[in-house]
């Protein structure tokens, strides 16, 4: 805990740094460095409390032994690959596609087995999002296959 504190921390700092950097807005004002910051803000008042806690004492005392057998472990292995295809595959097929397939996939991975509600989530999401940033921040985003 102490490792995973302190880590997260020196992380939550180098990014924080880093978008100090940032060009600034001056239309919205909050600038592309506003939310990098929120978010490293958190990790490092997250990272913060483990580590107080780890100093105080009150640190996990056993763990359970790494099985990659176990089904959780293996999910998060889907997940990592998944998230690294979406990736190589944002500008090919689209921001639309990717991301509805993206998260299609996040649900059944979650043993979710409502396909009509899992695709009407989906598309539903992405299409939000995507409507948040080419309408209201005018920021386009790849359309791949749809373009």
């Amino acid at each position: 805990d102490i490792i995973a504190g302190v880590t997260g921390l020196l992380i939550a700092v180098y990014v924080i740094y880093t978008a100090h950097f940032f060009p600034e807005d001056k239309v919205l004002l909050l600038g592309p460095s506003f939310f990098p910051s929120v978010l490293a803000g958190g990790l490092g008042l997250s990272s913060l409390v483990l580590l107080v806690a780890a100093l105080r004492g009150k640190a996990r005392r056993s763990t359970d032994p790494f099985n990659i057998k176990d089904p959780g472990v293996r999910r998060a292995g889907v997940s990592l690959l998944a998230a690294i295809a979406y990736c190589f595959l944002f500008n090919v097929l689209g921001f639309i596609i990717v991301s509805s397939l993206y998260l299609f996939g996040l649900m059944f991975l979650l043993h979710r087995r409502d396909y009509l509600r899992m695709a009407a989530v989906s598309v539903g999401v992405t299409l939000v999002v995507y409507a948040i940033f080419n309408r209201l921040l005018d920021i386009s985003l790849p359309a791949g296959l749809l373009g």
